[in-house]
C-alpha cells in the first residue's frame, strides 16, 4: 500500500483478496486503507461472507465478525463500513466521518444511479478510461434514458476530452443535447470539434458566455493538449 501501517491486531496467514483491485491485504488496518483511499468503488457486494469469515478466522476478531455478520443482514452499506473503521485505528474520527458521508450519497438511490456516483468520482479524479468504461455499461443497460442517459453522454465526453480524444468527445455531446437538451452539451460539442481541428477560442466571447466551470475544464485541455504536442 507504499506506506508501513502500524497494526493494532495480529496478520492473518492468508491474505483477503480484494478483487475488484488485485489486491492481497493481510490486517484489518490494510482493510481500511483500501478503503480510505477506495471508498467510491465500494457497493454493497463488498459486504460478503467470505470478508466476515476472514476476519472471523484469520484476524482473529469473533466480535468484530458477529457485529458484519448482522449488519449484513440489514443490508446497509453505511453502517457496515462504520463498523470495520471502528475495528482499529487506522482512520481519524475526521476521515471516518468523510467516508461515511461518501457512503450517504448512495443511499436510497436505484443501482444505475449509484453506478453513475462512482463513475462521476472517478472522473473527477481523472480516472478517465476507468469512469468512460463504468459510462459505457449504464449506457448498455436498458434503464438507462432520457435526460438520465443524456448527462452520462455529457461526463463520457468529458473523459474522452480529459484523453484528448475530442472527435469521440464531441460524439458524445452530441448524443447528450440530443437527450438533454442542455446548451452546456452543444457548446462543448462545438468546442470539442475545434479542439479536434487544433483550433482554441481565443477570447471570453469564443466561449459563448457559458458558466466558469465549462471555461475552466477547457482552458485546461487546450493546455494540456499543447503540451501534449510539445
Amino acid at each position: 500500500m507504499g506506506k508501513l501501517l502500524l497494526c493494532s491486531h495480529g496478520l492473518a496467514s492468508a491474505p483477503y483478496y480484494i478483487e475488484p483491485m488485485a489486491l492481497n491485504v493481510y490486517s484489518l488496518e490494510e482493510l481500511c486503507c483500501y478503503l480510505k483511499q477506495n471508498i467510491d468503488l465500494v457497493d454493497p457486494s463488498f459486504m460478503e461472507e467470505e470478508l466476515i469469515r476472514w476476519i472471523d478466522g484469520e484476524l482473529k476478531l469473533p466480535a468484530l465478525a458477529g457485529k458484519l455478520e448482522k449488519l449484513k443482514d440489514s443490508g446497509r452499506l453505511i453502517d457496515f463500513i462504520g463498523a470495520l473503521m471502528a475495528g482499529c485505528s487506522y482512520c481519524t474520527k475526521e476521515e471516518t466521518v468523510r467516508i461515511q458521508e461518501a457512503l450517504a450519497d448512495f443511499e436510497n438511490k436505484s443501482e444505475a444511479e449509484c453506478r453513475k456516483i462512482r463513475a462521476d468520482r472517478l472522473l473527477s479524479k481523472k480516472r478517465y478510461r476507468a469512469s468512460m468504461l463504468e459510462y459505457r455499461k449504464l449506457l448498455a443497460g436498458s434503464e438507462t434514458e432520457g435526460l438520465f442517459a443524456g448527462n452520462i453522454y455529457h461526463n463520457l465526453g468529458t473523459a474522452y476530452a480529459g484523453l484528448f480524444l475530442f472527435e469521440e468527445a464531441a460524439k458524445c455531446y452530441e448524443a447528450a443535447y440530443e437527450k438533454n437538451q442542455n446548451p452546456l452539451s452543444l457548446k462543448q460539442k462545438e468546442l470539442a470539434i475545434r479542439f479536434a481541428k487544433g483550433r482554441f477560442p481565443q477570447s471570453e466571447k469564443e466561449y459563448g458566455g457559458e458558466k466558469q466551470a465549462a471555461r475552466g475544464e477547457l482552458e485546461q485541455w487546450k493546455q494540456a493538449y499543447i503540451r501534449s504536442c510539445k
